[in-house]
């Protein structure tokens, strides 16, 4: 029985990935895997993840400078792999802010029991994997909320899936047509909807940001990415 965690494996060792995929399968995991931090990058536009199992030594750009990204952009947890087993190699990767660090060679086991336990305490500390950081809120496609310090903003479903759409294509235009087949609504009403989240969001910072109206096209996000 599936667990409903979603793990993407980034590692250029085409063994390594498929024996990590069939064991976490196994376990009741979904799986992805990327042999890079592009491919990686374009499965994490697309899907939101539960936990990222990601190798130090990668082609053209670095676990590490990945993980010190993608810690400031999106709240998913880290699990570093690496084949350095000194301290300071280990004291490296956990400064990125990674939730964990292992060395290779490992037990499945072990790599199994670190994976729950960042779970757990991610519960615990009731932190929402899978929340994307976006300036100085943080939105939560799946409960369609937006939390700004302590306040919670409610999203309608039509209006959370407008806000992802537009943060998966960041600081590109997006037509207003595309978002009107997406939710399946006319163009009329995606300005209408539109007006209503900037009505909810206007007392964040920045907000405009999110919003941009892009003329003669339709919408876009401007924030940072990966």
């Amino acid at each position: 029985m599936f667990q409903k965690k979603h793990i993407l494996v980034i590692d250029d060792d085409e063994k390594l990935r498929k024996l990590l995929k069939s064991f976490l399968f196994g376990q009741g995991y979904l799986v992805d895997t990327s042999e890079d931090t592009h491919t990686a990058r374009i499965k994490m536009s697309n899907i939101l993840y539960d936990l990222i199992i990601l190798d130090v030594m990668l082609p053209r750009e670095s676990g590490i400078s990945f993980a010190e990204k993608c810690k400031n952009i999106i709240n998913i947890p880290i699990l570093m792999l690496s084949a350095m087993s000194e301290v300071e190699d280990r004291i490296k990767g956990l400064k990125t802010g990674v939730d964990e660090y292992l060395c290779k060679p490992f037990e499945p086991e072990e790599l199994l029991l670190r994976i729950e336990n960042i779970i757990k305490r991610r519960t615990v500390l009731n932190i929402e994997a899978n929340s994307i950081i976006l300036g100085d809120c943080i939105f939560n496609s799946k409960e369609h909320i937006l939390t700004f310090k302590e306040n919670k903003i409610k999203l309608t479903f039509n209006e959370s899936k407008v806000l992802f759409h537009l943060y998966k294509n960041s600081n590109i235009a997006v037509k207003r047509e595309d978002l009107a087949n997406i939710l399946k609504i006319s163009h009329r009403s995606v300005d209408v909807i539109i007006k209503r989240l900037r009505e909810k969001i206007n007392k964040i910072p920045n907000h405009q940001n999110l919003l941009l109206t892009s003329r003669g096209i339709g919408y876009k996000m401007e924030i940072e990415t990966l």
